[in-house]
């Protein structure tokens, strides 16, 4: 067989598995891992962290839970090779009156580490 027929083969076996796993499902949502439960010393509510993964992709959703009240702050990008730093541990969280902080950990190669950084307002009472 020459080159070109085996690449048209080799094209056409790609698409058909990326069409079949299309419709099977496997690419078709988000799967998101364990929440992440922070409480905040100032008052009873906390701040809940909804890790995701999308093919290769990966985020989060920062969610404000006060009692049944739950509040969605804002988003943040993970790495685009599907590692997850929430579930890995790599990040941190920090309140300063009302300002969330969170730090994370968006590529982790050893020595030259790429951190992300993004604050939020809290919610008032």
């Amino acid at each position: 067989m020459c080159d070109f027929a085996k690449r048209k083969v080799s094209i056409a076996v790609v698409g058909c598995m990326v069409i079949l796993c299309i419709f099977s499902g496997c690419a078709s949502e988000r799967e998101y891992h364990e929440d992440i439960h922070i409480p905040l010393d100032m008052c009873p509510a906390e701040i809940i962290i909804k890790e995701w993964t999308y093919l290769l992709g990966s985020g989060a959703e920062v969610y404000y839970r006060d009692g049944d009240k739950e509040i969605l702050l804002g988003s943040l990008l993970g790495g685009d090779d599907g590692f997850c730093p929430f579930k890995e541990g790599l990040y941190s969280v920090m309140v300063d009156d009302n300002d969330l902080t969170i730090r994370w950990c968006r590529f982790p190669n050893g020595e030259s580490e790429s951190w992300e950084e993004k604050i939020f307002e809290l919610p008032s009472d």
